[in-house]
């Protein structure tokens, strides 16, 4: 009698085990848990076709379960079965090589003999950037770190930093993937927090690639943010807004004249096709060797006589040329007219249409730098916004003076700072850029400074090679700037604002580019610039009497 109770009891004992036992969950059935996760677009593949390496009947964990299979690590694994030929192109654009800004940054810096061609490059299209000097005596010994954690933030061979407006994913992700500024995923997963950061707005990948996107690395004070109107603050306190409340990017900014293609709603990849963003398979070692769309090839020019019929996006009909946006908009076309006085002048012909039509331009001028090694960084408190949300963090607990290699992903010694002489954007001196005129910006005019742990200077603010760059302002206006921005203009000329040189007004005065098929004006370019001829002055009146 009481041995069948004892087995009854133990036999209902294991039962209560048994439902009170949680059921593993076996993390290789995304959905179980991903309930109303949106399905890619033209990808109906099952979740574990592209976030495994390897099939797995049962996983314990999702430490196996990669979250980004476009990255560059596992690229070729999951998205080369169908795509091999974007990702070999892709490998060698200036997006994955980064080789503009890190052979141009050397050369600068006396690390190599010239900026072209291209030696070195962020990924393994070219060297391998190498690894910083331990003990750096000189500029070239500290250009390699300064790369590493300042400069290659947007490579896209890693995600974005944490911040309002830097949020995006890496590899073909950093761009198809759309993350909204705040990070916070919009879609219907239920195993997402909605109130979490750092997730795209959906599980999608996507052609239709909106501006925002493109700022989550063109920002600061480049191509991108310009478009845009946006002219960064100055870091110390004392020129940025009392109560910082719009901080994007990293920092507050200026609002200037935005771009006439942005007023009118143009996006970004309208005229940035996917072989100019995404490569053609060639390395190139600078943004204006790269073949791009051109403003000829839409409005036509001196030696084109109307837009190029064969762009996808352009028809005529009924006697006029027709813009078709991947906003959906249809715009209508202006053409170049002869008819505009300073498009009847001839030796303008040699002229970039930004020379002339760009409102504004990024001026900044003498970027002192300083690495410091000892962590004792009061005195930088008023510049903690550097357009780098690293600092910001390292501010809060300044304990150990580590930063983020960007290509080795660990934490090394040293912290980068950085603080300009003069920002401004109201002066455009002019150089020539494959035989055409352009406008310049000074890029960079770096003083190098170093302190080591033990807080001895080891160099204070060595001077290293300046260049002035030929640059595409992205400020275009459907009119030109006034004669005298360019004519009678000292500026213009490249011979600075102010007569007297001291080290401040010298800054203004342009050097050199540091690439081939670009140069300053001549001595006899300058003379021709600033003389007024009697064609000139009649030129001019007809353009104020008819205008």
């Amino acid at each position: 009698m009481f041995w069948r109770l004892g087995i009854c009891i133990l036999v209902f004992g294991f039962f209560l085990m048994a439902c009170s036992k949680k059921e593993a969950i076996n993390y290789n059935e995304c959905l179980n848990c991903h309930k109303g996760i949106e399905r890619i677009e033209s990808h109906e593949f099952d979740c574990k076709d592209c976030h495994l390496k390897e099939k797995v009947p049962f996983l314990k964990t999702h430490d196996f379960i990669i979250r980004n299979p476009s990255d560059p690590i596992y690229v070729n694994i999951f998205c080369g079965r169908c795509h091999e030929e974007e990702i070999k192109n892709l490998k060698n654009s200036l997006h994955a090589t980064m080789a503009g800004i890190i052979n141009q940054t050397r050369y600068l810096w006396g690390a190599q003999p010239s900026a072209s061609p291209p030696i070195y490059s962020a990924n393994s299209a070219l060297r391998p950037l190498p690894r910083p000097s331990p003990y750096p005596k000189a500029p070239k010994d500290l250009v390699d770190d300064f790369l590493r954690k300042k400069c290659l933030r947007c490579h896209i061979g890693t995600d974005g930093f944490p911040g309002h407006g830097l949020y995006r994913a890496s590899g073909c992700a950093a761009c198809h993937v759309i993350y909204n500024n705040e990070g916070r995923y919009l879609g219907s997963d239920m195993a997402i927090e909605k109130n979490r950061k750092g997730y795209p707005e959906y599980h999608n990948f996507t052609k239709n690639i909106p501006n925002s996107q493109c700022l989550h690395c063109h920002n600061s004070n480049h191509v991108g943010a310009d478009y845009e109107g946006l002219f960064e603050h100055d870091y110390d306190e004392a020129y940025r807004s009392p109560i910082p409340t719009n901080i994007v990017y990293g920092m507050d900014y200026h609002h200037l004249a935005r771009d006439v293609h942005a007023e009118a709603g143009l996006l970004c990849i309208d005229c940035h096709t996917k072989k100019d963003v995404m490569g053609d398979g060639k390395i190139y070692g600078y943004e204006l060797s790269v073949p791009m769309i051109r403003c000829t090839d839409c409005h036509g020019g001196f030696l084109k006589k109307g837009p190029d019929k064969s762009l996808s996006n352009i028809t005529y009909r009924s006697g006029n040329f027709y813009f078709s946006s991947k906003n959906g908009n249809i715009y209508n076309l202006k053409t170049f007219s002869r008819d505009i006085i300073s498009h009847a002048i001839s030796s303008h012909k040699r002229l970039r249409c930004s020379a002339c039509h760009a409102q504004w331009s990024f001026g900044d001028y003498g970027l002192s730098v300083i690495r410091e090694d000892a962590p004792s960084y009061k005195k930088w408190k008023r510049l903690r916004l550097q357009a780098d949300p690293y600092l910001e963090t390292f501010f809060k607990d300044p304990k150990k003076s580590l930063s983020l290699d960007i290509l080795d992903k660990k934490m090394k010694m040293g912290i980068w700072f950085m603080g300009w002489r003069f920002r401004r954007w109201e002066f455009m001196p002019l150089g020539i850029e494959n035989g055409k005129y352009a406008i310049l910006r000074p890029k960079y005019q770096y003083f190098v400074s170093y302190v080591n742990k033990a807080g001895k200077v080891i160099l204070d603010s060595k001077k290293t090679r300046w260049a002035f760059m030929p640059y595409v302002p992205h400020t275009i206006s459907p009119f030109g700037r006034r004669c005298e921005a360019c004519h009678l203009n000292p500026i213009a000329a490249g011979l600075g604002i102010f007569e007297e040189k001291s080290t401040d007004t010298k800054l203004f005065i342009a050097v050199s580019p540091c690439l081939p098929k670009m140069r300053l004006l001549t001595k006899e370019e300058q003379k021709k610039l600033l003389t007024p001829t009697r064609r000139f002055q009649v030129m001019r009146f007809l353009s104020l009497t008819t205008n």
